[in-house]
């Protein structure tokens, strides 16, 4: 199969998956990165798969399971990623708040009175 670097725009012939470490032939970039993966989307930088792990640099090497190489088809092997998010719908009206909500003060002592109830003996 032709694979062709984003990097550089060399193209040459692989057969196989993409190694983690596959550099192109012509610029050295490595291959097995996020931004070279199907399930990559650039507008969220992001990747599609919601169980992957994170990469702190998506345009560095890294070791996913997932990866497959970006070549503009679909995804082969019938794994499919999650859908992409419906269009937001319009906001709820908000309910009247309550008075307690309106005090900060009141809402963070009562959450603390809650807190210290966890770990109160139910014996005393």
């Amino acid at each position: 199969m032709k694979r062709r670097c984003p990097k550089c725009g060399a193209e040459w012939e692989i057969k196989g998956p993409v190694g983690f470490r596959e550099e192109c032939p012509e610029c050295a970039a490595f291959m097995h990165t996020c931004t070279n993966c199907v399930y990559y989307e650039p507008p969220t930088r992001s990747c599609r798969i919601a169980t992957t792990d994170p990469v702190p640099d998506r345009q560095s090497v890294n070791f996913c399971e997932e990866f497959e190489f970006n070549t503009g088809e679909a995804p082969a092997g019938g794994k499919s990623a999650a859908p992409k998010a419906a269009a937001p719908k319009a906001a709820a009206p908000k309910a009247a708040a309550s008075p307690r909500s309106a005090d900060p003060k009141l809402t963070a002592e009562e959450a603390r009175r809650r807190f210290e109830g966890l770990f109160r003996d139910p014996k005393k």
